[in-house]
């Protein structure tokens, strides 16, 4: 079997875990689905770890729930007298079951791990060919690697998920959105990219003055400025979606009735760790102190050190994620994965070549970020300590 989970192998792979329990659903999305939590530990300190707020960084989500799985057959230990782990594997049901639906249209899931690393290089090629095509010529035609999935289309939806399906196929008549566009997919079911959909959005503006936004490189013929696969801040000026609304709400909770002491936010791609960096405008959230920006550049270098991953300091505040980072410190975002071609390039597992950031990028990605995580708990659990 291949590397890549679609959405119902998450959940068949989840449902059989042991010591990790699945708690009531932090929320439900615009078209019903569960946005699912699970539970490690019953110790003191808690911390909060997610993946798929995009759904197109598919990564994510594997990551996550096999680091979960390694927990659950004690091939990692994390003290569970000690630490909570709240698990938060699948932000983006919607999003997920768009992009896999996706993927499963030309890549089976009954498929050895040889053939499905064939259809990865191939779609890392063509993403950067266009990327090429797009930098010399500006060309924004029919993308290689959305031919590679230009079967796939709203009617792959299974039925069970009807409304979903329904409104996809309206986004596609009402939008005009590009062929083989859903293995791009981002955004929710409503076609509402979550970490753009916050108040201090930097989108919004330019959204509201219908100036044309389109994504870069290989992705150059999609609109972000319409409801689609990427980008775009709302449905409705103002409108929270629900995804966000929940996860927000989750946050609060979890810091309010526990002793929380920090979260890994993760996405794809790029080798990177943001710590709390100098905002070039004023931060809208809090006003951090300097301890605050101390303490968590502090974790995020640990680790960046355990998977040599870049250390960058977070600028500019206008997503949904750096809200969390600055509302509830000590909060890491972590982009997995050095080839940039989601959602797809970073399951590639073999050596490719010269470059270093090529070579077993899948495994690297879950065997360093699981080592990152528990270096990291000591230290989080150590300074919430010294500052309660």
């Amino acid at each position: 079997m291949g590397k890549i989970l679609d959405y119902d192998e998450m959940n068949d792979l989840l449902g059989k875990l042991e010591n990790i329990k699945k708690e009531k659903p932090i929320g439900y999305t615009y078209f019903g689905l569960p946005i699912d939590h699970y539970v490690y530990g019953r110790g003191r300190y808690h911390v909060i770890i997610t993946g798929g707020t995009h759904s197109a960084e598919l990564i994510s989500n594997v990551f996550v729930i096999r680091f979960m799985e390694r927990l659950s057959k004690k091939e990692i230990f994390i003290d569970e007298n000690l630490y909570t782990i709240h698990f938060i594997p699948i932000l983006n049901p919607e999003g997920t079951i768009i992009v896999t639906s996706a993927i499963r249209s030309l890549i089976p899931r009954d498929i050895s791990d040889e053939e499905e690393q064939t259809y990865l290089v191939t779609y890392y090629r063509n993403c950067y060919i266009e990327g090429d095509y797009a930098t010399k010529y500006g060309d924004k035609g029919i993308k290689l690697q959305d031919l590679m999935f230009r079967h796939a289309t709203f009617d792959i939806i299974d039925d069970k998920y009807k409304n979903l399906k329904d409104n996809l196929k309206k986004l596609f008549e009402e939008n005009n959105l590009p062929i083989g566009c859903m293995i791009n997919w981002s955004s929710n079911g409503r076609g509402v990219d979550l970490n753009s959909n916050i108040e201090k959005s930097s989108f919004i503006e330019r959204v509201s003055n219908g100036e044309e936004i389109y994504a870069p490189l290989h992705l150059n013929n999609i609109r972000r400025d319409i409801l689609g696969p990427l980008g775009c801040p709302y449905f409705k000026k103002g409108e929270i979606e629900k995804e966000n609304e929940a996860l927000l709400n989750f946050y609060n909770e979890i810091k309010n009735k526990y002793d929380y002491i920090g979260s890994f936010i993760y996405h794809s791609c790029g080798n990177i760790v943001y710590y709390l960096g100098d905002a070039l405008e004023e931060n809208p959230w809090v006003n951090l102190t300097k301890d605050e920006v101390n303490n968590n550049y502090e974790v995020a270098k640990i680790y960046s050190d355990k998977t040599g991953y870049k250390l960058e300091g977070l600028e500019v505040y206008t997503t949904m994620d750096s809200k969390l980072k600055s509302l509830f410190p000590i909060t890491l975002l972590i982009e997995l994965g050095s080839v940039r071609a989601t959602p797809l390039s970073q399951f590639m597992d073999f050596d490719i070549g010269g470059d270093e950031n090529f070579k077993f990028v899948y495994s690297k990605i879950i065997n360093k970020n699981t080592e990152a995580i528990i270096n990291c708990l000591p230290i989080l659990k150590e300074i919430f300590n010294q500052n309660n």
